[in-house]
């Protein structure tokens, strides 16, 4: 009887350690989940975009996130500082967001709180390295960029309007002030 016992605890023990390796191996080999984290210069990579948060958040600032990242998950990954209220957002916020996006959360009343997306400014994305879009750009965006002054920017700017609005990188060269040199000096921003 004694030794029938023995078997039995000796088999309980066997399951158990046999159960406590099948989970630890189950735990180690799942991947860690993909907390974004905060960046001072993003390279570019096809799975992450760099968004800039801001508002009433506890941590704002710019992250590296998965790519398809919605708004409010951005923001509660930065701790609003109140629970986030259902439909109290602009429809705008429901797209999947793009390298340079800026979310913005704002607390108008205790029962209003309005979430924004908008672009990340030109200099943020300059020194962030991330691609600037030529057709959306002001004169004072394209002021900012290395050797293109204001008087520089105010033509580019005439060409792109009266080209209906429309202006491809490749036009840069056309345009008075503009020699290959400067070109290819701009072009890596874009």
């Amino acid at each position: 009887m004694l030794s029938l016992n023995k078997i039995r605890i000796q088999r309980l023990v066997m399951v158990v350690c046999a159960a406590m390796l099948l989970v630890s191996s189950e735990i180690n080999s799942r991947k860690s989940q993909d907390i974004p984290t905060l960046v001072a210069i993003c390279p570019l990579s096809s799975g992450r975009v760099t968004v800039k948060v801001s508002g009433d958040v506890t941590h704002p600032g710019v992250y590296e996130v998965p790519a398809n990242s919605m708004a409010e998950s951005v923001i509660i990954m930065a701790m609003p500082l109140r629970p986030l209220k259902p439909y109290s957002m602009y429809s705008s916020v429901c797209r999947p967001l793009v390298n340079g996006s800026a979310v913005k959360l704002t607390t108008q009343s205790e029962r209003l709180q309005l979430m924004t997306l908008e672009q990340m400014t030109v200099s943020e994305r300059l020194v962030l390295n991330i691609p600037l879009d030529i057709s959306s750009m002001s004169e004072i965006d394209f002021d900012r960029l290395p050797g293109i002054g204001p008087s520089l920017a105010n033509r580019i700017i005439m060409h792109r309007q009266n080209n209906g609005g429309i202006l491809r990188l490749e036009d840069l060269v056309s345009i008075e002030g503009i020699g290959e040199k400067k070109y290819k000096n701009i072009k890596k921003y874009f």
